[in-house]
């Protein structure tokens, strides 16, 4: 792909100014590896990643052992009869302490405790990508920004050269109408050009500012900083739409997040149907026991020891819930069948229009680059023309108008192409993400 002539030489000759400032130059690398340390929306993506992946761990498999223990003390009145005789007693104490471990550990359980594992690693799987889908839409959005402020500094060097030449021509106007060679009128009219070239350089000024701002707030650093690009911006070679749409079925990160859910949702059902199996539960302890009743007959009763044991239970009918859960499972799991198969369309179908699009700003791109030439060209010729007076100053700021919409142009069309070309790459998951 033939480069602009002049793309980057503006820009290049501004960071050298700023770097004679003492401030810095930075690329599209450090920008990009700014964003992803500094942007709190990626930093929510890691925490939920986080999450996830705390989530799919051993605990199912594991048992549980909890130790408590119990005091009581109570105050009674009691009434007995014995013999026909009433037996009264007031204030009877009693005091029962009571203190155990218990273990319980789930054994099988129709093999949910396995489904359920793998579930939430599948789910942590699906964290990642969804931190990776955030990470390569803002590699994207920061590229754009990027080299918006490229485009927009190649624009404000087109438009500086044109204020140049519109000076020089009201200066030159201005000489020869007090020398008498030209009338005021030409004067008046080379006035009227220098201001036009110089709102517009003040307004391609604050478009510059603006695209920098753009830039900076995607950075989270100060809006008002100015970080200038030393960066021309080059095409790749023209890709490939087969490879395209291989990269796509495999890569696409929305669609490997589909493919994911799909298999969460098979995993729902098998969890759906772990619940007609029995389960076996193994429970084990200890147990200390010791009731104080100064009052009764028997004044202290104190029991300790260990225990253990198997329980396995069987569902037998649970009112028909889980063949209700066990359907509506099958019925979630068909719909993200469908669901993935309904984005794997529109994904391709996005591809196709995006190629058509990036093939058009091609040859966009070589039209304009070609006509930028061209028209540089025209506005060299015009100007030794204007110079030895054989060319109208009128029919001079058409070739300047010319030059300044033909530059315009290319730069939007190399912007465009550029786009849509990281377009391309996000799509195929071949967008590089710098960590």
């Amino acid at each position: 792909m033939k480069l602009l002539k002049y793309i980057g030489t503006g820009v290049l000759a501004a960071a050298g100014a700023l770097v004679a400032e003492g401030q810095g130059v930075i690329s599209l690398e450090q920008c990009v590896q700014q964003a992803l340390e500094a942007n709190y929306s990626i930093k929510m993506f890691r925490n939920e990643e986080q999450i996830a992946d705390n989530n799919a761990n051993i605990a199912p498999f594991l048992p549980t052992l909890n130790a408590d223990a119990q005091q009581t003390q109570r105050i009674n009145q009691t009434k007995s009869t014995i013999g026909g005789e009433s037996i009264s007693n007031s204030g009877v104490k009693s005091d029962v302490l009571s203190a155990g471990v218990a273990l319980d550990w789930r054994l099988f359980d129709g093999l949910s405790m396995f489904t359920t594992y793998e579930k939430y690693r599948e789910i942590a799987s699906v964290g990642e990508l969804n931190t990776q889908m955030a990470l390569e839409n803002l590699v994207l959005a920061v590229s754009e920004a990027y080299y918006d402020v490229v485009i927009q500094h190649n624009k404000l060097e087109a438009v500086r050269h044109s204020l140049t030449l519109s000076r020089d021509r009201y200066n030159e106007a201005l000489d020869k109408y007090v020398l008498g060679v030209l009338s005021g009128l030409e004067a008046q009219q080379a006035k009227i050009d220098l201001n036009a070239d110089s709102s517009r350089y003040v307004k391609q000024q604050e478009v510059l500012k603006s695209a920098y701002i753009t830039l900076n707030h995607m950075l989270n650093i100060e809006l008002d900083k100015a970080m200038y690009v030393r960066d021309s911006i080059s095409l790749l070679d023209q890709l490939i739409i087969g490879e395209l749409k291989e990269n796509t079925l495999s890569s696409n990160t929305a669609l490997l997040i589909a493919r994911k859910d799909q298999k969460i949702s098979a995993l729902d059902v098998k969890i759906a149907r772990s619940a007609l199996f029995p389960t076996l539960d193994f429970n084990s302890g200890y147990n200390y026991s010791r009731t104080e009743t100064p009052s009764a007959s028997t004044s202290l009763n104190r029991t300790n020891g260990f225990y253990w044991g198997f329980t396995l239970r069987m569902p037998l009918f649970d009112r028909l819930e889980n063949n209700r859960k066990i359907r509506n499972a099958r019925l979630t799991e068909e719909n993200a069948e469908w669901s993935g198969m309904e984005l794997e369309l529109q994904v391709m179908a996005d591809l196709a229009q995006l190629y058509n699009n990036y093939e058009n700003n091609l040859h966009i791109v070589n039209f304009e680059i070609e006509n930028s030439e061209i028209a540089y060209d025209n506005l060299d010729a015009a100007l030794e023309k204007y110079k030895i007076g054989s060319l109208p100053g009128i029919e001079f700021r058409e070739f300047q108008r010319s030059y300044i919409d033909a530059i315009d142009r290319k730069l939007s069309a190399i912007y465009q192409a550029k786009i849509s070309e990281l377009s391309l790459l996000l799509i195929s998951g071949q967008m590089k993400v710098v960590e």
